[in-house]
């Protein structure tokens, strides 16, 4: 029984001194719920202005499909802009002031009534 509690206390030690492996919490799943293929999905900080956008997206993103956006140690913040251009239309979407570490998922949508697009967070 005593060599059987120092074990227990010595994993109980280890783990508490690993390093913690928890996702970033500005991590999200974009997922297109908009009925259009969107060809370019950028998040910039918004001390970075507008003109100033990587596309996190590989490949084109069809309707109904997902994608998971990594952010890294270099990025700072919670607050970012996101912007959406479209496959076959010469649009662009953007979102400014979004707080990324509220949420784990954006659901994009259209409406084809008011000719919107807008998200919802989950």
């Amino acid at each position: 029984m005593k060599h059987f509690l120092s074990a227990l206390f010595a994993v109980g030690l280890a783990m508490s001194a690993a390093p913690s492996f928890a996702a970033d919490a500005r991590n999200v799943t974009v997922v297109n719920e908009t009925g259009y293929a969107i060809k370019f999905l950028g998040f910039n900080a918004p001390d970075d202005g507008l003109d100033e956008w990587d596309n996190e997206l590989e490949k084109v993103l069809q309707n109904t499909a997902s994608t998971y956006v990594e952010f890294d140690d270099d990025d700072d913040g919670c607050v970012w802009n996101i912007r959406v251009d479209w496959q076959d239309y010469n649009e662009s979407v953007l979102w400014k002031n979004v707080n990324l570490c509220k949420f784990t998922a954006l659901r994009l949508r259209y409406d084809h009534g008011t000719k919107t697009t807008s998200f919802v967070a989950e």
